[in-house]
């Protein structure tokens, strides 16, 4: 229950722990998520499908960037930020946290439909429910894009930091409405094809190291 609570909490930017996903040990706690689905079943209301030259069969990238240091949050089109709070009950521990989707996704067609002020602009939510008593219960999802254009990835009985690249059964699903409400949606399951850490800046390193060296040196000295 506590794997994900010590990913988040304990894990930042001045911390160089190694973390295991999909077989590859990195030390960060950002990366990036690309994958691949092959459309086989969708509707185009809206005709963005056919617009964008996709059909049964094509090929359609999606790339999410993932933070674990950072909580969840969703903003809205009068900018209204709301973050997506941790919580455990008896049997789960849900933890959220940030996602951006970086590139893929068909946009919103004609200014799109949701756009009054308490509809969301963008979505930056990461999910992931373990489950104390039954793993085929945990659930993790990539929540982007906006209410007019969304875009999800999830998977069941698995958290993403046991997704494996190439085999791990990953589903993926986006929607997008135009000017009248109506939708265009497609979904397939996803090929996950690359994880990879986003590096850590020189100078923030240092900076991180000599801010460790000085906590360090304080506690040595209330030690002593």
């Amino acid at each position: 229950m506590e794997r994900n609570h010590f990913m988040k909490k304990s894990l930042g930017l001045f911390f160089l722990g190694l973390i295991t996903i999909s077989g590859y040990s990195t030390a960060a706690s950002v990366y990036t998520f690309t994958g691949e689905i092959i459309a086989n079943n969708f509707s185009d209301n809206t005709g963005a499908i056919s617009d964008s030259g996709l059909a049964i069969g094509s090929t359609i990238s999606y790339s999410f960037l993932v933070d674990t240091t950072r909580q969840g949050i969703r903003t809205t089109n009068n900018g209204t930020i709301t973050t997506y709070d941790d919580s455990t009950t008896a049997n789960h521990t849900i933890d959220y946290f940030y996602v951006d989707l970086i590139s893929g996704g068909l946009g919103e067609v004609d200014g799109g439909y949701y756009n009054g002020p308490g509809y969301v602009d963008e979505y930056n939510r990461g999910l992931d429910i373990t489950s104390s008593t039954n793993p085929s219960d945990d659930w993790v999802s990539f929540l982007g894009g906006s209410a007019n254009n969304l875009v999800q990835i999830y998977s069941g009985g698995m958290s993403f930091v046991d997704w494996i690249i190439g085999t791990s059964p990953i589903s993926a699903l986006e929607s997008t409405y135009d000017s009248t409400g109506a939708s265009s949606v497609f979904s397939s399951l996803l090929t996950l094809e690359s994880v990879a850490p986003v590096p850590i800046p020189p100078a923030l390193l240092l900076f991180g190291s000599g801010l460790l060296g000085l906590l360090g040196f304080s506690y040595r000295k209330r030690i002593d």
